[in-house]
């Protein structure tokens, strides 16, 4: 498949997850879906969301500002998941997490669809856990 081709096909399938992940929502009130933070707007979106935090998950949010500022997206991933998976969180905290897992994701993709093996197996990972 060309290139280009796979950047459609992933550009809609980031569409898709966007639009499933909204919907998954439906029923609660809801002030707006989502979006998919630019990958300059993780590292401060996390710190600020995290500052007042428990240690513990403050502890974790450094982890993934250190992983998205190496640029090491796989690591990243599994951080957020470590950051998400923490009991205590304020709306804010998981909404800062969920929006910063959509652009991890969204840059693995580009990643496999470039040819990275490492970026590949990390979304397979991923897709098995959801």
């Amino acid at each position: 498949m060309p290139v280009y081709d796979r950047l459609v096909a992933i550009s809609l399938a980031i569409i898709l997850l966007v639009a499933c992940l909204s919907a998954a929502g439906c029923g609660k009130t809801r002030t707006g879906a989502a979006q998919v933070l630019a990958p300059e707007q993780v590292a401060p979106t996390i710190e600020n969301a995290f500052k007042e935090a428990a240690p513990e998950a403050k502890e974790a949010a450094k982890d993934v500002v250190a992983a998205i500022q190496s640029q090491d997206e796989a690591r990243a991933l599994v951080q957020l998941q470590v950051l998400s998976a923490q009991p205590d969180l304020t709306p804010a905290q998981r909404t800062a997490a969920a929006r910063s897992t959509m652009s991890v994701l969204a840059r693995l993709q580009i990643a496999a669809a470039n040819g990275s093996p490492v970026a590949e197996e990390m979304l397979k990972k991923y897709r098995a856990t959801k």
